[in-house]
């Protein structure tokens, strides 16, 4: 079985960290025994006028990748510009992929841009099409965007589209004619790295955040929370945060009466080091569709105390941490339960395997099959 997986989300020479969940799907796929080959348009900022850049590699799971990169000042308006990506997409395909590889499935993800053109390209073809969601927008993008009567096309001629939570397989139903072809397959997490590891006792409280710091995401709601419940800990706090992004600039200028390392991006290993040696981790946010950070933690056994937003009550239950509202005193009594739960840290970890390549990879599979 030879599928193509096509994405405008996928790591780059400008982003290389930019859908690197994305990645680790295809990842999962081809470990579970497909022919995989990745076809990626992305979009980003330059300072030039225009220019575009291909690349074909192999990756470090062993997957040919194929990488269109359109780079320009006016980016925006090349990222609505679907007649002109599909074009590139279109043409590179017949004449670097089709002629060695020709697939028997098209498997697109997200829906605008990567999904209509692989709607468009599976259509050509007269080959199967299964799209995977991650897209918390696309309620909005659906209601208004000049692509939307495309977007309703792609998803009800699709023979699978998959989410990575019931959250978003809810929030998706009504744009569907027939919704039983919605499918939850969750994000991936390598447990290679992020593996259990025995929690050894300390005279702190280590606290651990992850997240790019940007959009929906609240380190002011973790740091105000630390600061309120230093206060009457009898232990001192640490807390390691992880990642960059604006949302942090205005909070290193301010002074807390707990300790901080602001260690920017960390790779894998690093990463999974940091939670492996964490009490516990926090995780604030407005909205997820899923969390891998938080997926990540639970896979090293670290309990989690998370927002009641979007998918990740979905992640949470009584034994592996707990989930609040997204106020200061909700979080302080969040924090205080926590602290006072006795945790099995290796059932928590052993509980998060079903994140693991291996099983994710048989989920996609099993849908293969079935078409």
């Amino acid at each position: 079985m030879k599928v193509l997986f096509i994405s405008s989300w996928y790591p780059n020479s400008t982003n290389p960290l930019k859908g690197i969940f994305i990645k680790k799907h295809a990842e999962a796929i081809k470990k579970a025994g497909v022919e995989i080959e990745v076809l990626a348009v992305t979009v980003s900022y330059s300072k030039k006028l225009f220019e575009k850049k291909f690349s074909r590699i192999v990756d470090e799971a062993g997957i040919t990748t194929h990488l269109i990169e359109l780079n320009s000042r006016f980016y925006k308006f090349i990222h609505l510009d679907l007649i002109l990506q599909f074009a590139y997409l279109k043409k590179y395909f017949y004449r670097k992929i089709k002629p060695n590889f020709s697939p028997d499935i098209i498997h697109s993800n997200v829906l605008f841009p990567a999904a209509i053109m692989g709607y468009w390209l599976a259509k050509k073809e007269n080959t199967p099409h299964v799209i995977t969601e991650h897209w918390s927008k696309v309620d909005n993008f659906l209601g208004k965007s000049l692509y939307s009567k495309s977007g309703k096309k792609a998803y009800n001629s699709a023979k699978f589209v998959t989410v990575v939570s019931e959250f978003l397989r809810k929030s998706l139903s009504k744009h569907f004619q027939s919704p039983e072809n919605i499918k939850v397959v969750p994000n991936v997490v390598d447990t290679s790295f992020f593996s259990f590891k025995a929690k050894t006792t300390s005279e702190k409280l280590n606290f651990c955040c992850v997240a790019h710091w940007n959009g929906v995401k609240r380190p002011d709601l973790i740091f105000n929370t630390l600061e309120n419940f230093s206060k009457q800990s009898q232990k001192p706090i640490v807390l390691n945060v992880i990642g960059e992004g604006p949302l942090l600039e205005e909070l290193k200028k301010r002074k807390w009466n707990f300790e901080i390392s602001y260690l920017g991006n960390l790779v894998r290993q690093q990463l999974a080091e940091k939670l492996q040696d964490s009490d516990y981790f926090l995780h604030a946010s407005n909205m997820e569709t899923f969390s891998i950070v938080i997926a990540e933690a639970l896979a090293t056994g670290t309990p989690v105390l998370a927002s009641n937003a979007g998918a990740i009550p979905e992640l949470i239950n009584k034994e592996n941490g707990l989930i609040c509202n997204n106020d200061v005193e909700s979080w302080k009594k969040g924090i205080t339960d926590l602290i006072n739960t006795n945790f099995n840290n290796q059932k928590i970890s052993e509980s998060a395997q079903g994140y693991s390549l291996e099983k994710v990879g048989n989920k996609f599979i099993e849908l293969y099959k079935s078409i």
